[in-house]
């Protein structure tokens, strides 16, 4: 009976050490929102984006196509640390048609999880 009770401790235990390490793994990276609004050519634009994890600053990498739009990406400036989970896209479009603008990064991991990687691609509509 004490040999059962004991085996039966060790099958719960690797059970709850199991579930509890995979359920903190699970967490998605979440880059919000899912779209960026429309902009007009020649007026002030601005949006904001979130990423759900902390990002890896040497990690993270963006394009915006074409070179010359008129908008830039920058991340959340507090003094002391600059945060690229909380992104500004600001500008004037100087061109009509379509802004792309591709994200690409690693979030930090933790002891028991690996960092995880995204991409995402935004599509800015310019109106004339």
């Amino acid at each position: 009976m004490k040999n059962l009770r004991h085996h039966l401790m060790l099958i719960i235990g690797f059970f709850l050490t199991t579930a509890l390490t995979g359920c903190f793994c699970t967490q998605k990276v979440e880059v919000l929102p899912k779209s960026l609004p429309n902009a007009t050519l020649g007026a002030p634009y601005y949006a904001e984006i979130d990423i759900n994890l902390r990002v890896i600053q040497h990690l993270f990498h963006y394009k915006i196509e074409p070179e010359n739009s008129g908008l830039e990406l920058s991340p959340t400036d507090f003094g002391t640390h600059v945060s690229f989970n909380d992104l500004k896209v600001k500008g004037t479009p100087k061109v009509a048609g379509a802004i792309t603008i591709k994200l690409s990064g690693t979030t930090y991991g933790t002891m028991s999880c690996r960092g995880k990687k995204f991409n995402k691609t935004y599509i800015i509509k310019v109106e004339e």
